[in-house]
């Protein structure tokens, strides 16, 4: 086994995990997440997307985190994860709420290749993976306005809120996963973008994740006028 643990096992934790944020999941999620598990370290092997390697810390710190602070982000449609990596959160996101349009962006191709991979092991519709930064990504022809932007361990938060505010649309939020209370990127942020001049809401809201009862904390930022940060 890739993951050096059974699906029964790896089952358990994740439910467990997901308790605590009263989430419920199908057989069939907890599955996927298993087989993205797998892909996970078998592609760490060769590309460094996670430094976490124990299953168990996986379940929780990687899956269960992802899906814990999910009630921020509702409602949402048409959501961008920037700088995702391993897939985190936008994966675990997508299997939640097969009903969202999905784009995953990351600056290293073999991070986006991997993804790319994950989507098409999993069989996720509406689910793609874009090798670009996220300051290029409005010039991409394409481009449509998110309504939720999601990141995790991406960036501080000024560089995270500057580059994601023009891709955000009238409405839409930037929901960015953190660690402990980063008290100096908050100050920052506030200097760089008051939010009463700019339209911009923000809420702070801490929690803890399960098993390993760390801290961790959600900023979020609703655009509520036509600031674009630039």
């Amino acid at each position: 086994m890739k993951l050096n643990m059974t699906f029964e096992e790896w089952d358990k934790i994740i439910r467990q995990g997901v308790g605590a944020f009263d989430i419920i999941l199908t057989e069939q999620q907890i599955r996927l997440f298993y087989q993205h598990a797998e892909e996970l370290m078998h592609w760490t092997r060769k590309v460094n997307l996670t430094a976490i390697k124990d299953p168990r810390e996986i379940a929780i710190k990687h899956f269960v985190d992802s899906l814990g602070p999910s009630n921020f982000l509702i409602p949402m449609k048409t959501v961008l994860d920037v700088g995702s990596g391993g897939g985190f959160p936008g994966l675990p996101l997508k299997v939640l709420h097969p009903y969202i349009d999905l784009t995953l962006v990351d600056a290293v191709r073999k991070k986006t290749s991997f993804i790319q991979h994950v989507i098409r092991r999993l069989k996720l519709k509406g689910a793609k993976a874009i090798h670009t930064r996220v300051e290029d990504l409005r010039q991409q022809k394409a481009f449509i306005p998110f309504d939720t932007i999601i990141c995790r361990a991406f960036s501080d938060l000024a560089f995270i809120i500057f580059n994601a505010l023009p891709l955000l649309s009238p409405g839409g939020k930037i929901v960015v996963w953190k660690g402990r209370m980063p008290e100096n990127e908050i100050k920052e942020l506030q200097t760089c973008f008051p939010v009463e001049t700019l339209s911009l809401e923000m809420t702070i809201e801490p929690y803890r994740l399960p098993v390993y009862d760390a801290e961790r904390t959600i900023v979020k930022i609703t655009k509520t006028g036509n600031a674009s940060g630039k």
